[in-house]
């Protein structure tokens, strides 16, 4: 696998584009600062964790004798739950005219650092790519790869704003929820793969009477 692919499969895996969407609507209500604080922790917390599984991922799960199929598991169920209020939570708004409550400081860390920036799948890309690096100097460069994605992730974070400054609220709404549809969508993927990682979803192909 070259510095190319690995680039795209650390975007695609703990890129900015789904948490700088969940971002953008849990912190609607926060004013600027609480934003920008909110976005700093979360890179913070995503950097950390990806770097700890980075240098000690792979022993780390083999000392707590935890497969990558069990982290997939688990990290769907997080994610499904998440999403699940992502889509539903709305319907549970309070319908006073005052404005709504700020955000906590805490969706920082969780949705948007856990699972949301560092992904389960992020993870388990990140241990797995470690295992087929040669030497410390391909380490080096992964590490600065995944730094100069979280440098990314942070600049979608303080620019989302601007970036989705066009979009009506309602349609930021519908958009929120589509968005809810397939983190959900993702999460049972996750958990079908850790299943199948198993060896607990039958192989079509295998002739069972044989």
């Amino acid at each position: 696998m070259g510095w190319g692919d690995i680039f795209v499969l650390l975007f695609v895996t703990i890129g900015p584009v789904r948490a700088s969407l969940v971002y953008l609507g849990l912190t609607k209500s926060a004013d600027a600062d609480l934003k920008r604080v909110i976005a700093f922790r979360t890179v913070t917390v995503s950097t950390v964790i990806c770097i700890i599984f980075a240098l000690v991922g792979a022993a780390i799960l083999a000392g707590l004798k935890v497969s990558t199929e069990a982290l997939l598991i688990a990290g769907g169920i997080i994610l499904l739950l998440f999403a699940l209020n992502l889509i539903l939570g709305e319907d549970k708004e309070q319908t006073s005219d005052g404005p709504p409550p700020a955000p906590s400081i805490d969706v920082a860390t969780f949705p948007l650092a856990v699972p949301l920036m560092a992904s389960p799948q992020g993870l388990v890309a990140i241990v797995a790519i470690e295992g087929t690096l040669a030497g410390a100097a391909d380490g080096g460069i992964f590490l600065a790869m995944i730094l100069a994605m979280m440098a990314i992730n942070l600049g979608f974070l303080l620019a989302a704003d601007k970036i989705f400054a066009k979009i009506p609220p309602a349609i930021l709404k519908i958009f929120l929820r589509i968005v809810g549809l397939l983190l959900c969508a993702l999460a049972v993927q996750l958990v079908i793969f850790g299943l199948d990682g198993l060896g607990l979803i039958p192989n079509p192909d295998v002739d069972l009477n044989a």
